[in-house]
């Protein structure tokens, strides 16, 4: 009886060590090949948890994460890829929407790369509204202050609970960026505008200064632009 219970012992200590050899093994496993998989959002981290990498459809695409921390945006739309860096701040990405409106239609989409600690600098765009099209490279200046410093500003903006609310928070971020001292703006766009094929070289105030174009209809010009907007000089034809 005694040789019974020793063997029973045995076997039953065995099967218990195979299954927690088992599932250890399978806690550890860290691949795993799977033929479809169908999620509406994905978030890449990092071991501690900071974000490097959120793919999300409309409903599911988190605010501005800054620092690693998240703050309510109010212009996203349409599904996107985020892109962070190691400290957790939202450094570009994709976004791409399209459907039909009241009068026709409206789409977007582009990618963007954020300068360090600031906004977008240089991103490929595309807008349409219901065929009046837009697309091309755009370059931005960017100051060198931390635009985290404004994001709680912002938040507050986007849960204003009114319109006026809305804008004087706007008109206090607004004041905010001004006593920053630099502002920066868009210094370069080439592409597609309507009919047109345009390269448009701006000042570091985002002024346009210089526009190289061609019409729908083929022909060719140069402008010179004052600080102003007014064109100081206009060449249509080169000289052979």
């Amino acid at each position: 009886m005694k040789k019974h219970l020793t063997t029973a012992w045995l076997v039953a200590t065995t099967a218990a060590v195979a299954f927690l050899g088992y599932n250890q093994a399978v806690s550890q496993q860290r691949e795993m090949t799977l033929e479809k998989l169908t999620v509406q959002r994905l978030d890449v981290v990092e071991k501690d948890g900071t974000p490097r990498f959120i793919v999300s459809n409309s409903a599911t695409q988190p605010g501005l994460i800054w620092g690693n921390k998240e703050f309510k945006h109010h212009s996203r739309e349409g599904g996107g890829i985020l892109f962070f860096n190691r400290q957790g701040d939202e450094v570009g990405g994709m976004h791409f929407d399209g459907g039909p409106t009241a009068d026709g239609w409206r789409a977007s989409g582009g990618i963007m790369f954020d300068q360090y600690k600031q906004d977008q600098t240089v991103g490929l765009t595309y807008q349409d509204q219901s065929g009046k099209r837009q697309a091309g490279l755009r370059v931005w200046d960017r100051p060198n202050w931390n635009m985290g410093e404004l994001l709680p500003l912002s938040d507050k903006a986007a849960r204003a609970a009114t319109e006026a609310e809305k804008q004087a928070i706007r008109a206090e971020m607004m004041a905010f960026v001004r006593g920053k001292g630099e502002t920066g703006g868009e210094r370069l766009f080439a592409g597609k505008v309507l009919e047109d094929s345009v390269v448009r070289l701006n000042d570091k105030q985002g002024r346009p200064r210089l526009v190289m174009k061609v019409d729908g209809e083929g022909q060719p010009s140069i402008e010179f632009l004052d600080a102003e907007g007014r064109v100081t000089r206009r060449v249509t034809e080169l000289a052979g």
